[in-house]
């Protein structure tokens, strides 16, 4: 059976990675400091005037907060499918489960944010959601290994 794992020399860097990239990605997002750092001409796909208006050309943004998804997503993936020093059956298990609960826990979240929380609000919740389930997933599995180990 073929193992799509990361080598576990990426996890620890990985797992840094991902974590500080999540606290400061979030500190950003509440202070707005995306908004005037790392200014370029990026292409203006579907225009910036409606959701249904065709882009022609260029505008210019600040690409910090793409580069922080970006980093948060990759860093987040290797840190959770990084094989652990010893790779069985069992951690394959704990991983299944904790990615399972992970995708329970993430999407009772959205179910009740749809149902309770609305506007901009709810929008802020949508991208909340895009980093959720990886670090749903990590902190699960991560006790999870703990526990095994400490046993």
């Amino acid at each position: 059976m073929k193992n799509y794992l990361f080598p576990n020399r990426l996890k620890v860097i990985s797992g840094w990675i991902f974590y500080l990239a999540l606290i400061f990605g979030f500190y950003l997002w509440i202070t707005d400091g995306f908004d005037e750092v790392l200014v370029v001409s990026v292409p203006d796909l579907f225009g910036t005037d409606s959701m249904f208006s065709s882009g022609n050309g260029w505008m210019k943004n600040s690409i910090l907060d793409e580069l922080f998804t970006v980093l948060i997503i990759i860093s987040g993936m290797i840190h959770s499918f990084s094989r652990e020093k010893i790779e069985d059956e069992l951690i394959s298990k704990l991983r299944l489960d904790s990615l399972i609960w992970s995708l329970y826990v993430n999407y009772t979240v959205v179910i009740l944010a749809t149902l309770l929380i609305y506007d901009i609000m709810y929008f802020n919740v949508l991208i909340f959601n895009l980093f959720t389930i990886i670090l749903f997933f990590n902190l699960k599995l991560r006790f999870s290994l703990h526990k095994h180990y400490k046993s």
